[in-house]
């Protein structure tokens, strides 16, 4: 082998290694961009109901504020707190340091940075269930409440669910619906006519979530 050949390899070598150098670092930095806080103890002992989303912690998917998007993490959402838990690859419960804008669970959907109303914050999470130019949302938030157990001094600990629906176009305002015809109908505009048709026909019972969501998809398409 002469000179020239053996510095073209040597250059060639050198350049190899830089390109492993820095697939490495990148790596490095996806990882240290996804670390999070720790978790700190949460009083959910005797505690009557579960103030998650699902008890364990299941394959999800994140977006972050800054864009980057992670999939196949192990996520947990406490519905108390309202805050998105993961687990590091040791094991250990974590609280994103980064702003998570939207996530998903089981095929089902948080955002947030919607307009605050009904107390809730901008920051506050609700499940889509339906997206396109009109999006059908479902805000669910727990609380705990101590109430005094019959003929006993101690009082009992349980968690409360509250759920409320909101109807939204363009994320300009949310307006809130009851699980009825008359206030679903009245938040979807220009097209009754065809809305109530399309409820009898197909026999849409506005008091179940899953026949909100079929009427909330079909306006969708009209």
């Amino acid at each position: 082998m002469d000179l020239k050949t053996t510095l073209k390899t040597a250059v060639l070598l050198l350049f190899i290694s830089s390109v492993g150098v820095t697939t490495t670092a990148s790596a490095q930095g996806l990882m240290s961009d996804f670390m999070g806080r720790p978790v700190f103890e949460k009083r959910y002992t005797d505690t009557k109901g579960t103030p998650y989303l699902f008890d364990g912690y299941e394959n999800g998917a994140v977006k972050l504020q800054s864009g980057k998007s992670f999939s196949g993490v192990k996520l947990r959402y406490d519905q108390v707190e309202d805050e998105l838990m993961f687990l590091n690859e040791s094991g250990k419960e974590m609280l994103f340091a980064e702003p998570v804008t939207e996530f998903t669970i089981n095929d089902r959907t948080f955002r947030r940075r919607y307009p605050a109303t009904d107390g809730a914050t901008a920051e506050a999470y609700y499940e889509v269930l339906v997206e396109g130019k009109t999006e059908l949302l479902k805000r669910t938030s727990k609380k705990i409440i101590e109430e005094a157990a019959y003929n006993a001094a101690t009082k009992v600990r349980s968690i409360r669910a509250n759920e409320n629906y909101y109807v939204t176009a363009a994320h300009l305002s949310l307006t809130k619906v009851k699980k009825d015809k008359k206030s679903l109908l009245a938040a979807l505009p220009g097209k009754s006519a065809e809305l109530e048709t399309y409820v009898k026909d197909n026999r849409l019972d506005l008091r179940q979530e899953q026949d909100m969501v079929k009427l909330v998809i079909y306006y969708n398409s009209l």
